[in-house]
């Protein structure tokens, strides 16, 4: 399991394009500001934040995760763009089982 800092620098390190889990969408123009990841969807065009710390705690304490966990956890919508940070980051397989 990744520390707090591994998980950040993972996150800073993010290609400049990634794929969601199906391929249906991809998600680019990442930013991090403070706690705040910033990014661009293209399909539907939609711009997402994402809170770093609360991605890290899910990665943290779960064993298994996706998008349904996620929002369980969050009480925001399905959060599909926050699996694909964790498969593109290696924190989690395709299937969603922690790495």
């Amino acid at each position: 399991m990744f520390t707090n800092s591994d998980f950040r620098k993972r996150i800073m390190q993010l290609p400049i394009t990634i794929p969601s889990k199906t391929g249906k969408a991809n998600y680019t123009s990442f930013n991090l500001d403070g706690d705040i990841l910033s990014f661009h969807r293209n399909v539907p065009k939609t711009n997402w934040n994402l809170s770093v710390s609360e991605l890290y705690s899910i990665y943290r304490t779960r064993k298994f995760i996706n998008t349904s966990v996620i929002k369980s956890i969050t009480n925001k919508r399905v959060n599909s763009p926050s699996v694909a940070v964790l498969i593109a980051i290696g924190c989690i397989d395709i299937t969603g089982v922690r790495i």
